[in-house]
């Protein structure tokens, strides 16, 4: 499988954009995730302007401040419980996110959301009418091929799997498979040859990474910005180019 790399949360904090800059000459990086209501996204904007990568939005609605919005649940389960109670409030908020990354003059060709909260019942619905509105070709889906290994992993590949469904009928693309999720912010060297007997044949497999120079919401993500910048990494990229 092809692997495509993603630096989730651009734009959320400094560390995240200077662990970006670091890597981004390497050639390790295929996409940059960027979060539209971080206070470092102007810097986020001219590190996408600047590197030949591709644009996506990461959607937020679970961490304040927002745009335009307010009242969202704070608990991250209330999503998958009650998304749909909140649809067209997080509609009006994702529009004007995705309005704002366009504004800092950048071409957007993909969407997810912080936390993987789109692919609950409710929002895939409005991510995939956002992606038709705007005229953007891929929304991430969160078909994993850790899913029973916990289950959260089991509950949140359910979803992406029919957020992949729904996103096939709308001529959306998505990865075949997302990686990362069960190491979020502590994919290591070891995961990393453990999955390489999962991705093995065709298709794409979107790798979502949470470098920092100086931990943000992990203490392990500076250990990932170390694995990204190491040759075993880079060699290990070329295997699945």
């Amino acid at each position: 499988m092809k692997v495509l790399v993603t630096i989730d949360d651009l734009g959320m904090a400094e560390g995240v954009n200077i662990a970006a800059e670091i890597l981004l000459p390497r050639d390790v990086v295929h996409c940059l995730s960027i979060m539209a209501t971080g206070p470092e996204l102007p810097r986020a904007a001219e590190l996408a302007r600047n590197y030949d990568v591709a644009v996506s939005v990461h959607l937020n609605c679970v961490q304040p401040p927002f745009l335009i919005e307010d009242g969202f649940p704070v608990s991250h389960s209330a999503w998958f419980r009650k998304g749909r109670r909140y649809a067209e409030k997080v509609r009006n908020e994702w529009r004007s996110q995705i309005e704002k990354v366009l504004s800092a003059g950048l071409e957007v060709t993909r969407l997810d959301s912080h936390q993987h909260i789109h692919n609950a019942a409710g929002l895939r619905e409005v991510i995939l009418d956002l992606a038709v509105e705007y005229g953007i070709g891929a929304v991430r889906g969160a078909v994993m091929p850790e899913r029973m290994q916990n289950p959260s992993c089991f509950i949140l590949d359910s979803l992406g799997r029919k957020l992949v469904r729904s996103a096939v009928r709308r001529g959306i693309s998505t990865p075949d498979i997302m990686l990362g999720f069960s190491r979020s912010g502590n994919v290591s060297r070891d995961y990393l040859e453990r999955i390489d007997r999962s991705i093995e044949g065709d298709g794409v497999a979107e790798l979502v990474m949470h470098p920092a120079t100086t931990p943000v919401w992990a203490s392990t993500q500076t250990d990932e910005l170390e694995l990204m910048r190491s040759e075993w990494f880079a060699e290990w990229l070329k295997k699945h180019s």
